[in-house]
């Protein structure tokens, strides 16, 4: 059997959500096609890898760990709160030297229809192929500065079918890193603004299906204004994977999301090894915040982490 390879970088915090995803997948291909490539910062407990390798093997998928560690990207600009993980796939084309193509998927999406047509994606010659980023209109200035005139070919990083023969020709990661270090002061997504400026005008534009951002629905006329209204009613009535971007309240495991699928999501995690994990921040504050209208709760979650980003530094 010809194996789908999917790739998942994560910490031990982000390990119940990373295990939601692969058993999501699972759901999606029970013939056993799926094969995973865990890569982690070294700091996963065997108790836990025992637990995942487990949930795998009986979805009948496979699972390779890759510890990466740091090396090589401690060098590179912080991205927070997420530190060196969020750096790790660009060490997919040297990790995984015997593939030609790889799908990265950030631990905050959720597969909801089986990926194949997508790994079968002709890539053309194109490094990746990816779904175009929402850009509120005030950053637009700001990727303009790191290259991109056109906000609307600008690319989410978190759904990547990532062609690593290519990569691996133009040794992409020394690229990447020499741009994140030129525009050190510039860059605001670190390591998605990279992978922009070193691709830009070269990236295969997929539907939003294969990465229903957040953006569909919370900002929907700026999604429309992207993707136009028939692509955006395709992926948010038919979404194949959901990528659960933004800040943290907007995740499906925080106490305030609002997100239409935040039940599927808790529906799939019941189905891992961290089923019993409760909400985050549930919490007097927020839950406060959640008696406000809706349109109101973001600003005032936010006003509540600077308050305690505030006290923290006092």
């Amino acid at each position: 059997m010809a194996f789908i390879h999917v790739a998942v970088a994560t910490d031990s915090a982000y390990l119940p959500w990373s295990a939601t995803l692969l058993r999501s997948a699972l759901l999606q291909h029970p013939d056993g096609s799926l094969h995973f490539h865990l890569l982690h910062a070294d700091n996963l407990r065997s108790e836990d890898v025992d637990r995942l390798r487990e949930m795998v093997d009986g979805g009948g998928g496979e699972l390779d760990l890759h510890a990466v560690g740091s090396s090589g990207v401690a060098q590179l600009p912080a991205v927070e709160p997420f530190g060196p993980v969020a750096w790790l796939r660009l060490k997919l084309p040297d990790l995984l030297p015997e593939l030609d193509r790889v799908l990265y998927l950030d631990a905050d999406t959720l597969v909801l229809a089986p990926i194949t047509p997508l790994w079968q994606t002709s890539l053309d010659g194109a490094p990746v192929a990816a779904v175009a980023n929402v850009v509120e209109p005030a950053q637009h200035a700001h990727v303009a500065a790191i290259g991109i005139a056109d906000a609307a070919q600008f690319f989410n990083s978190g759904v990547l079918l990532m062609n690593l023969d290519l990569m691996r020709q133009e040794d992409t990661f020394k690229r990447l890193a020499s741009f994140a270090d030129a525009h050190r002061e510039q860059l605001l997504w670190p390591d998605q603004d990279s992978l922009n400026g070193v691709f830009a005008g070269r990236w295969l534009h997929l539907h939003p299906r294969w990465n229903a951002q957040n953006s569909l629905w919370f900002w929907r006329d700026w999604a429309e204004s992207v993707f136009g209204a028939e692509q955006v009613r395709e992926a948010t009535s038919e979404p194949a994977i959901l990528h659960f971007e933004g800040p943290s309240l907007r995740k499906p495991w925080h106490y305030l999301c609002e997100h239409p699928r935040r039940d599927d999501y808790r529906r799939i995690l019941a189905q891992t090894p961290w089923r019993k994990t409760g909400l985050e921040d549930r919490t007097p504050a927020t839950g406060l915040i959640k008696l406000l209208p809706p349109a109101a709760r973001l600003r005032a979650y936010l006003r509540l982490q600077r308050w305690r980003a505030g006290r923290a530094r006092a």
